[in-house]
């Protein structure tokens, strides 16, 4: 008699080692999810696009923004030099640099030169110092034009006055760096080196004082006889 049961199937993988199979599903899975987000990047970034930066240099910057633009660049400003010698608003200098080659959107930034100095604040007093002291300080903050102007004083060399724009310069002012400043400086007069030598002599040495003396030693001695 013959038996007509169904033959059983071996249980599969996937059945014998569901943990391994679901670490393989999870792995294929991330590799295509990589795959798919490296794709979408591309496509996102215009990888492998380029553009080469324009020479912006010597352009003002509204010239400069629209070179960038046509090249599909933006333009920013990061700094500014104040220079007497160059149109105000022109660009000195970019970074990248010309020639570079960038991505399309690529900021682009610039350097120009400033429509007024740059100003610094006078952080401490400028007289009742030496004038080296107050010399050194104000070149420090890029002020170069000073002009020292000797005034009598009982001390040599200290500044007795500090003027911009004939206004006296106290902390916390803000100065251009074109400033001129006045320095006062103080000079010891000469005559402070050829004043006579004081006494406490108050007898004149002139015929008229001699003869009034003579009276009054005269004067004296009669009293002093009458007295007797």
């Amino acid at each position: 008699m013959t038996d007509n049961k169904p033959t059983e199937k071996a249980p599969g993988f996937i059945s014998r080692h569901p943990i391994i199979s679901n670490l393989v599903f999870i792995a294929i899975t991330a590799v295509v999810l990589v795959w798919l987000a490296m794709i979408f990047l591309d496509v996102w970034t215009d990888h492998g696009a380029t553009t080469i930066v324009p020479d912006i240099k010597k352009n003002s910057y509204a010239m400069a923004k629209t070179i960038l633009e046509k090249e599909g660049l933006s333009i920013e400003i990061s700094d500014s030099i104040y220079d007497e010698s160059i149109t105000p608003g022109t660009v000195i200098e970019s970074w990248p640099h010309a020639g570079a080659k960038v991505k399309p959107g690529r900021e682009i930034y610039v350097t120009i030169t400033s429509f007024q100095p740059r100003k610094v604040s006078i952080g401490m007093p400028l007289t009742g110092v030496s004038s080296r002291q107050a010399l050194s300080y104000l070149e420090s903050l890029s002020i170069k034009n000073i002009r020292i102007v000797n005034v009598p004083s009982q001390y040599a060399d200290l500044v007795e006055g500090a003027k911009y724009n004939g206004k006296d310069i106290t902390p916390g002012m803000q100065l251009p760096v074109t400033a001129t400043v006045t320095l006062e400086v103080g000079s010891v007069p000469e005559e402070f080196f050829n004043e006579p030598a004081v006494t406490d002599t108050v007898l004149s040495t002139s015929g008229d004082d001699f003869d009034d003396l003579d009276a009054r030693i005269e004067a004296a001695l009669k009293s002093v006889g009458a007295n007797e």
